[in-house]
């Protein structure tokens, strides 16, 4: 999988992937939703996006790692 990252796209495996936010944006929309305070009826929501956010985060993260 490739992610792109400093305006690069690395290709994993043979394929590739640009994902639509940067590293810094992942993490500006984890901080935001760790913050927020939420009506009850919306947890379950967040819930289930901030797990999306995370495993992306951790993807690009396990890039990032293996390059530098």
């Amino acid at each position: 999988m490739a992610v792109t990252i400093r305006g690069g796209v690395k290709i994993v495996e043979g394929k590739a992937y640009v994902h639509p936010l940067s590293f810094q944006e992942l993490e500006f929309l984890l901080t935001i939703l760790a913050d927020a305070k939420y009506k009850l009826e919306d947890v379950q929501k967040v819930l289930h996006v901030t797990k999306k956010l995370r495993e992306e985060y951790k993807l690009m993260k396990d890039h990032i790692d293996g390059i530098e």
